[in-house]
């Protein structure tokens, strides 16, 4: 079977080729493409014309190389598009890191506090939220809020206008604070205590057939064959987390790469205090499991870091960067990853001296030192995620699985091991779109449940092991 896999994140996007012989994946990138935001009158947002074309450019080269057997589409969590009465795109979806909602929480906790709505929809408050962004839109009497007929989160955009079908997949739906906790249905009381309209369509579960692809696009691409577009593992930590090669219940789980999000997989949410007060959220996963995690600012850090110093001339790989750092003795320089001012893009280096300075500890000054003192602050912040993880489901984990881009990175992950004292393991990299393709085939029937999906996902992929020296 031939799987065409699109896989969006935050910086870039590619089209993936997943052969299955019944054994194994085999991938093939066919199209890879800048994601870069627009900024224009004061708002961010992203570019979703150029994404969907270069979303067809990725079907045409598909077909050159022989076809594929169905097609799906994974994004980064929370941002949506509005459409009109007549299904037409309103506006280009705002980014999650928009001013829209820099005051955002202030504003909802007038109305339900954070307590209830953690007990309520098991999502950690974040001002990037669904929920904040449609509270502000609100707020601000936005005017395509208010003529909009229908919501979409992005995987599910283009999967309408790949179909003409609205859907709304249950994996990236139990990103946006708006869903009752581990549950696939919208909750009632949020949208009434803050007055929002009905906008999105019922939840459909992770590895449905959404449709078959317009007729006018089937026209455009000169296919052989029509082709049922899927509303698989629509959020790309949840592709990723489907793609780990986990081996027991007793595996904690990182995606690594713009951000880093760790957690497990566990059976039903986590709604304590505790749990709230540590920032892990309860997502809904393949199956209806819960993905029990955190988010930390990941190696978004070092990109920027990397955007500033080419702007001032210094051209280094992230391999590079790496291994520099590395000859950097380790536990000199610290920061916490998530602080505030490390959200926002520009002048990064400046930003992580700036912050060590103000908490009176060594100040990195080189290139390598400011990347030793990221990656040395990345493994602490894993650190404290492993430990609050095992307090929060009594469970305690022997192996941690990194899978995602940030898997390459053989300096951080030796770090990884050394600081949380357990085997690491790296791989697979590509692990969204692994996910994304294993979820297509669990759709088409060609695979049967998590656990096979892990047995298929290591023996497709080459996976590294890394031990506390």
């Amino acid at each position: 079977m031939r799987i065409l896999a699109f896989d969006f994140g935050a910086s870039s996007g590619r089209a993936v080729l997943g052969e299955f012989d019944g054994e194994k994946v085999t991938m093939k990138e066919l199209h890879r493409f800048a994601n870069e935001p627009v900024e224009m009158g004061g708002e961010l947002y992203w570019d979703f014309p150029r994404l969907f074309h270069e979303l067809k450019r990725g079907i045409a080269k598909a077909e050159s190389e022989g076809g594929a057997d169905s097609i799906s589409v994974d994004t980064w969590g929370v941002d949506f598009g509005l459409l009109d009465k007549d299904g037409r795109l309103l506006s280009n979806p705002l980014h999650y890191r928009s001013a829209l909602t820099e005051r955002a929480q202030e504003e909802l906790v007038k109305t339900m506090s954070g307590e209830a709505l953690y007990e309520e929809t098991g999502i950690a408050f974040n001002k990037y939220n669904t929920l904040c962004q449609l509270v502000m839109l609100q707020k601000r009497e936005d005017a395509a809020l208010k003529i909009a007929r229908r919501a979409l989160f992005m995987p599910d955009l283009f999967t309408y206008f790949l179909t003409g079908n609205a859907v709304c997949e249950r994996s990236i739906a139990s990103t946006s604070q708006l869903l009752r906790a581990g549950e696939p249905a919208f909750s009632d009381k949020v949208r009434r205590a803050y007055g929002l309209k009905r906008l999105f369509p019922k939840t459909v579960p992770s590895g449905s057939v959404a449709g078959m692809l317009r007729e006018e696009i089937f026209r455009e691409m000169h296919l052989k064959k029509s082709i049922p577009v899927i509303a698989g593992l629509g959020h790309d930590t949840g592709a990723a987390f489907f793609a780990a090669p986990a081996e027991s219940e007793n595996a904690a789980l990182l995606s690594s790469g713009t951000w880093s999000v760790f957690g497990a997989m566990i059976d039903k949410p986590i709604l304590t205090k505790e749990a709230e007060k540590s920032g892990y959220t309860n997502e809904i996963g393949f199956g209806g499991k819960v993905r029990f995690l955190r988010n930390i600012v990941g190696l978004w850090i070092i990109q920027e870091c990397k955007r500033s110093w080419e702007k001032a001339g210094i051209s280094l790989s992230f391999a590079e960067i790496a291994a520099g750092a590395e000859k950097v003795a380790p536990g000199r320089f610290y920061i916490d990853p998530d602080a505030e001012e490390f959200f926002a893009p520009h002048d990064m280096p400046k930003k992580v001296e700036a912050y060590c300075e103000k908490s009176g500890g060594a100040v990195p000054k080189t290139v390598f030192e400011i990347a030793r003192c990221v990656y040395d602050s990345l493994a602490m912040a894993y650190k404290r995620s492993l430990l609050d993880l095992q307090t929060l489901t009594g469970k305690r984990f022997n192996v941690l699985h990194i899978v995602g881009g940030g898997a390459n990175n053989e300096m951080l992950n030796r770090a990884v091991a050394q600081t949380l004292g357990i085997r690491v393991t790296a791989g697979p990299t590509e692990a969204t779109a692994l996910g994304n393709i294993l979820c297509q085939l669990a759709a088409l029937g060609a695979v049967h449940g998590e656990e096979e999906a892990h047995r298929i996902a290591r023996r497709s992929c080459e996976v590294k092991e890394y031990f506390p020296e």
